[in-house]
């Protein structure tokens, strides 16, 4: 009785450490792509779906009132309501080569060309403003900035391009707060040196 009593003990024991591994193992993963399972995961600890209404406008620290204008040329395009697939950001049309500047203070963190997690971003530079506040720019013909480089606001990191999935010469500008939340940029971009619409 004793030796079957045990038997059981062991398997109950066996089968919640199995069902605790397989818990453990987030099998969305597996299915998209390293950018996407991060943001997937900082905007929705719990996994909650991700609230729009919240993504548009709320969220945000205080420092992204701090923001310059990543080019102090060209034209405003699309911002970050666009039908079809999510557009979590705000396009900048400008000559290939205009220079593009760090919105704020920061280090940055990804150098990428169309790198893994960068699906159609071409060359993507993305700053991490004080673990607050993380700055992207795409489709950039040139990167002038390392990984784990400080970056001063103002400083010229790269250039317009039309690398990735472009169709014409812009950079494409995202906000995204501390959970992954995509901020439009648009709410926070100050009215002085703002670009003017095509």
């Amino acid at each position: 009785m004793k030796l079957k009593i045990f038997a059981a003990a062991l398997m109950l024991t066996a089968a919640v450490a199995s069902a605790a591994c397989a818990a453990d193992i987030d099998y969305q993963e597996f299915q998209e792509d390293p950018l996407e399972t991060a943001i997937r995961k900082l905007a929705s600890p719990e996994g909650g779906a991700w609230d729009r209404e919240v993504m548009l406008s709320g969220g945000a620290p205080d420092i992204v009132q701090e923001v310059i204008w990543p080019l102090r040329e060209g034209y405003l395009g699309r911002g970050i309501k666009r039908k079809g697939r999510r557009h979590d950001g705000v396009d900048m049309s400008a000559p290939r080569g205009t220079p593009i500047y760090a919105v704020l203070d920061g280090i940055v963190e990804v150098v990428s060309n169309n790198g893994p997690g960068f699906r159609g971003y071409g060359r993507v530079i993305v700053i991490n403003h004080g673990g607050r506040l993380w700055s992207l720019y795409s489709h950039n013909s040139a990167n002038y900035v390392k990984v784990g480089q400080r970056v001063k606001q103002g400083d010229k990191i790269a250039a317009v391009g039309r690398t990735g999935r472009a169709t014409g010469n812009h950079l494409h500008f995202e906000l995204r707060n501390a959970k992954g939340t995509p901020l439009d940029p648009m709410k926070y971009l100050p009215k002085e040196g703002r670009l003017p619409r095509r």
